[in-house]
């Protein structure tokens, strides 16, 4: 099942299709030119860069309804996106926004 299944059964369709036009609104031709081969991680980034669910004011703007938490909680525990092999918002990588979405495989002692 992809990441745009598991977010759909968890979500709801309109709520995908929601995070996939916020996502393209903050397209540009940087952080955009290659989607990987899983565009809905590639949404999933951009809207984690630009804070499309996290901040109140572009929650009501994108029409993002699902809580925070779960969304969080989805893009931890399902998104994979330590494996997204396309572009993303490179200042939210350098600024270490992405960092506690993307799963740490702990080092065996």
């Amino acid at each position: 099942m992809s990441v745009r299944d598991r977010f759909v059964k968890r979500f709801g369709e309109e709520e995908a299709k929601r995070f996939e036009f916020a996502a393209e609104e903050h397209a540009n031709d940087i952080n955009s030119k290659n989607k990987g081969k899983d565009p809905f991680k590639w949404a999933l980034l951009i809207c984690i860069g630009y804070q499309c669910f996290e901040k109140e004011v572009y929650r009501k703007y994108h029409r993002i309804t699902a809580k925070l938490k779960e969304i969080n909680q989805f893009i931890i525990e399902d998104a994979d996106l330590g494996t997204h092999d396309g572009d993303f918002d490179y200042l939210s990588l350098f600024a270490g926004v992405y960092n506690k979405y993307v799963s740490k495989k702990k080092e065996p002692r």
